[in-house]
């Protein structure tokens, strides 16, 4: 059990070391992006030497994400990543995998304010629903979220991860479509 925990924290390590060198400029809420098992890992069963206790997800699906940008102020169109707004996500199921069942909302809104270290990401959780988000600059002018989602079901916890992709502007205005993936686990045990 302690070498499954260990693995499961240098992974955590390792993803964020990769993100924060790829990053570039990025603000976040709650603790940053947590990251979780790879829910394609080990066996879940054995121990001892050439074993791998990873924990691995009970189910698997993938989304794809769409949704609008309101930004606060019109784009700069020169101004590369500009998150502050209110992001607005439906995410739909594109391959159901080996899940009964996926449980998606009807959409999901997040709201970006303020500057550099003033910046705040939120979103109003339902009860008992965890959330850690992210979003970082693309280097091609856009952004890129990460908005994990963590809830209790029925003994179990699902993982809901949304990947939302905000273009860079090429013109004026306010509003921008989004595009994106996302992809769900359920886990025997918290994530």
């Amino acid at each position: 059990m302690i070498i499954a925990y260990v693995v499961h924290m240098l992974r955590k390590l390792t993803f964020a070391l990769v993100l924060g060198l790829l990053g570039g400029c990025g603000v976040g809420g709650g603790d940053g992006g947590q990251t979780t098992p790879d829910a394609g890992g080990g066996s879940g069963s054995g121990s001892g030497p050439g074993s791998d206790d990873t924990p691995k997800a009970d189910c698997s699906a993938e989304l794809t994400v769409t949704g609008t940008f309101t930004a606060a102020a019109a784009l700069d169109p020169l101004g590369g990543c500009q998150p502050a707004g209110t992001w607005e996500l439906t995410a739909a199921v594109s391959s159901q995998g080996n899940c009964a069942s996926v449980p998606v909302k009807v959409s999901y809104t997040y709201t970006l304010t303020g500057v550099g270290r003033d910046t705040q990401l939120t979103y109003s959780t339902s009860s008992g629903e965890e959330f850690h988000g992210a979003v970082n600059a693309t280097g091609s002018g856009g952004c890129q979220g990460s908005f994990e989602h963590i809830t209790a079901e029925t003994g179990k916890f699902g993982q809901l991860l949304l990947k939302p992709l905000l273009p860079a502007p090429t013109a004026g205005g306010t509003t921008l479509a989004i595009t994106g993936v996302g992809h769900y686990d359920l886990w025997p045990m918290h994530p």
